[in-house]
C-alpha cells in the first residue's frame, strides 16, 4: 500500500502547531482523511485542491485559509513527526475565496431549482446543470448517473462546446476512474486547478472530443449517503480556478438534482 506524507497546518485550539504524519492508504484522499483523524480534525466534504509539479496535493481549508499538503513516498517506517521549525509552510492556494454574497446566491440557488419540481427526469437534470453552469461561469458541464449494476456512470446531460459529440460518444466512466468516479466512489466534491496535472484526470474523453480541460469541479450526487451520480463543470471562464464559492453552489445543486435521481 503507498505511503504518504499528510502536512496538517495549525487550527487552534485542537490543532495548536503545524503538524507532519506519514500514513499508509490507497490514495491522497484515503491519505488526507487518516491526518485528519489522527490530529483530531473532521473530515473534509469538500476539497479544494492544487496538483503541484512535483506530484504533491495542495488542498485549502475551507474555513480555516490554511493549506494540507499530501505527498506519496518511497517505502520507509510509517512514524508521526512534528514540523521541525525549519520546514516552511506549504503557500496558499492561488483560488478565488467565497464570494461576500454567497449567502444570498444560495437562497436565489434554493427558489430557482425549486423550478426543476415540475420537470421529467432528464429535463429536471439538465435545468440544474444549465444553473450551475451559470452559477459558476463554466464553459461545460455533465451530469452522470450510475447504472444499476453500481459500477458505471452514465451520461445523462452534456452542455457545452462538444456537448453532441460527447453524447453520441455514450460515454460511461467506471466508478474509481478518472476525477467523476474517484468522486462517486469517495463521496466527496472535489475542485482542480489544472486538470491536466491529476493523475486522476481520465484523458481519454477529452482527446476524443478535442476538447481540452483546464479547471475542473465536481460533486456526487447523493441522498442519506447512497451515491447516485455525479455533476460535473469544466472550464470556469477568463481562465480563473473554482474556488470555494464555486463549491458551494456545486454542491448544493448536486444535493438538489438527487431529488431526481432517487
Amino acid at each position: 500500500m503507498p505511503r504518504f506524507e499528510v502536512f496538517c497546518p495549525s487550527a487552534p485550539p485542537s490543532l495548536p502547531e503545524d503538524v507532519v504524519l506519514r500514513v499508509d492508504a490507497e490514495h491522497w484522499l484515503a491519505a488526507l482523511k487518516a491526518g485528519l483523524t489522527k490530529v483530531g480534525l473532521p473530515a473534509l466534504p469538500q476539497v479544494l485542491c492544487d496538483v503541484q509539479a512535483d506530484g504533491s496535493i495542495h488542498v485549502g481549508h475551507p474555513a480555516g485559509g490554511g493549506v494540507f499538503r499530501i505527498r506519496e513516498l518511497g517505502a520507509e517506517p510509517a512514524r508521526p513527526v512534528r514540523a521541525a521549525s525549519g520546514v516552511a509552510a506549504p503557500a496558499p492556494l492561488a483560488t478565488a475565496r467565497s464570494a461576500p454574497a454567497a449567502e444570498e446566491v444560495l437562497a436565489e440557488l434554493f427558489e430557482r431549482s425549486a423550478e426543476a419540481a415540475a420537470l421529467d427526469r432528464d429535463a429536471a437534470l439538465a435545468f440544474i446543470l444549465d444553473l450551475a453552469m451559470e452559477k459558476v461561469d463554466a464553459e461545460a458541464g455533465s451530469v452522470f448517473r450510475l447504472c444499476g449494476n453500481g459500477r458505471e456512470l452514465e451520461l445523462a446531460v452534456a452542455r457545452g462546446p462538444r456537448a453532441a459529440e460527447l453524447v453520441a460518444l455514450r460515454a460511461a466512466v467506471p466508478v474509481g476512474m478518472g476525477i467523476v468516479g474517484f468522486c462517486a466512489r469517495e463521496n466527496v466534491c472535489v475542485a482542480v486547478s489544472d486538470a491536466e496535472k491529476d493523475p486522476r484526470f481520465h484523458r481519454a474523453i477529452s482527446e476524443a472530443l478535442g476538447y481540452p480541460t483546464h479547471s475542473l469541479l465536481c460533486a456526487p450526487i447523493a441522498r442519506k449517503g447512497q451515491v447516485l451520480g455525479a455533476i460535473e463543470v469544466l472550464n470556469r471562464r477568463a481562465g480563473a480556478p473554482f474556488g470555494q464559492a464555486q463549491l458551494a453552489v456545486v454542491s448544493y445543486l448536486a444535493h438538489r438534482a438527487a431529488e431526481h435521481l432517487a
